[in-house]
């Protein structure tokens, strides 16, 4: 047995509760965003509007699991590169697949195909793009910002639109019909092209002031019952319209905070 593989099995050998918790967080969040995939198709086949409601749910279930799974490894001291590269796969199959096909069944009543084939092609590829992007180009993978917006803006976006689009009553203003649909595809593009973009972004679950809230917010959307679809709803609203403003005002946010870094330093350096 040569160095590398008695290096690969010590490894893993020191696999230990404090990595296992987070990963384990991971793979829930992985769960989840693999349960929306099934939930889409079980939608596409009984058309049941709910089921599309429940796959939107399951995306911002995911999307909260794993930024509660990094935030548990640092306080536990728990980091991995096993638990960074599950998280990888996470982002792929919650916030790539699991959209993208979700925009394929809600869009299954239109007659254009930028809509039916075209978008969700370009949310999975995009975001395959994105996440290699991401890997090769950020060793601290995420830890002092995003190179480019993540892959879970865009997540969010469908998952969110689609949860509203298909609620009373709101549910009229379906995706196929004009103007909803423009927007949705909008932003959709939008995003995709942030996402490549070299425009910096804040990773927002670093700061557990604007985090814990967020957590709350999206366990209130996801767990309310289906008896509770409004509020859901209103809830769906609020958290589109925080999604945007970080889109808006994250690289602004990056560049004042960076300001206010380098103007510190030139301080002390002229002590």
């Amino acid at each position: 047995m040569n160095q590398t593989d008695n290096d690969s099995k010590e490894s893993f050998t020191i696999f230990n509760w404090r990595q296992a918790i987070p990963s384990f967080i991971t793979l829930l969040a992985m769960l989840a965003g693999f349960l929306s995939i099934l939930v889409t198709i079980e939608g596409m086949t009984s058309h049941e509007p709910h089921l599309f409601r429940l796959a939107s749910q399951l995306i911002m279930l995911s999307m909260i699991l794993d930024g509660i799974d990094g935030n548990v490894a640092r306080r536990l001291h728990g980091e991995s590169e096993f638990g960074a590269e599950l998280d990888t796969y996470v982002d792929m199959t919650a916030f790539g697949i699991a959209p993208a096909i979700l925009i394929f069944a809600v869009s299954m009543q239109t007659q254009v195909p930028l809509l039916r084939i075209l978008l969700p092609s370009v949310v999975a590829l995009s975001g395959v793009v994105r996440l290699a992007r991401f890997k090769a180009k950020d060793p601290l993978r995420g830890q002092g910002g995003y190179g480019g917006l993540p892959i879970t803006a865009n997540a969010g976006w469908v998952a969110l639109f689609v949860f509203i689009t298909q609620t009373p009553p709101l549910d009229n203003f379906s995706l196929n019909t004009g103007y909803v649909s423009t927007l949705f595809l909008i932003g959709i593009l939008t995003f995709v092209v942030l996402q490549v973009s070299n425009l910096r972004y804040p990773k927002p679950t670093k700061k557990m002031i604007l985090f814990i809230p967020c957590v709350i917010v999206v366990l209130l959307f996801v767990f309310l019952g289906k008896n509770m679809e409004k509020p859901a709803m209103y809830i769906a609203i609020l958290m589109l319209i925080m999604g945007v403003g970080y889109v808006l005002f994250g690289p602004l946010f990056v560049k004042t905070m960076d300001y206010k870094k380098n103007k510190a330093k030139d301080a002390l350096d002229d002590k």
